[in-house]
């Protein structure tokens, strides 16, 4: 358990389960408590090295975003990493003639709230009072890769793919209950909404543990990978105090 402020303390835990017909998992996800950091990563499939792609993006996150500093300054260390994650992979992919690319989710914690950054279709859910709410918006469509194929969701967005790229934002005001669920499309096309905040929005949340399972079971194809962190009820605070 972390405290991140006098009245904001947090429980995190992330889980991953690659995909059945995956020869490798290409997603990627880090807590880092010290630093409010919490990210997820998703390869996007039929690029170059997803796998590298994400683990690149995660990494960089990881190294830049510096536990002690304020709120606004760690945010912007994290979008400065998504930046210099974007034109790393880019000019691999253009070397190579192999286009490279990872979605990402990602959530810094300070002062009562969550700033969240991402590019893509990874997620980011609120859940609060029994109810769950889509903090992110994807960054996709769907289409047909040829005729007589079925549409799917296409990423429109994503780290790596184009020379630049935005990311969007969206902050958050956090309160004691509260829990955030980031997780990649493996885990929200198997598991319906409803599910997840059957999971998700109680007083007892599930663990990302139990997030993933419950993807498995309802035949995800994908890799599928969950971070949850919940902001501790008033009365696990005040124990915590002693």
């Amino acid at each position: 358990m972390t405290d991140f402020h006098a009245d904001f303390r947090v429980s995190a835990s992330a889980a991953t389960h690659i995909g059945p017909l995956h020869p490798q998992n290409e997603d990627a996800h880090a807590i880092l408590e010290s630093a409010g950091l919490f990210v997820l990563s998703d390869g996007i499939g039929g690029l170059a090295e997803g796998a590298v792609a994400s683990r690149a993006v995660v990494e960089l996150l990881v190294r830049t975003v510096k536990p002690g500093a304020v709120l606004d300054a760690r945010v912007e260390q994290a979008r400065d990493a998504l930046f210099r994650a974007n034109a790393a992979l880019f000019q691999a992919g253009t070397e190579t003639a192999r286009p490279m690319g990872a979605t990402v989710v990602l959530a810094v914690l300070g002062e009562g709230c969550a700033v969240c950054l991402w590019a893509g279709d990874s997620r980011a859910y609120l859940a609060r009072e029994n109810t769950l709410h889509q903090v992110t918006r994807d960054h996709a469509i769907f289409a047909r890769v040829s005729q007589g194929t079925p549409a799917r969701s296409m990423v429109t967005r994503a780290i790596g793919p184009e020379e630049t790229v935005d990311v969007d934002c969206a902050i958050v005001d956090l309160l004691p209950g509260d829990t955030l669920l980031l997780c990649s499309d493996g885990v929200f096309n198997a598991v319906t909404e409803t599910r997840l905040g059957e999971l998700i929005a109680t007083t007892s949340p599930a663990s990302a543990e139990q997030v993933v399972a419950e993807a498995v079971a309802c035949g995800t194809r994908d890799d599928a990978t969950a971070v949850v962190v919940r902001i501790c009820p008033e009365e696990e605070m005040h124990v915590a105090r002693g």
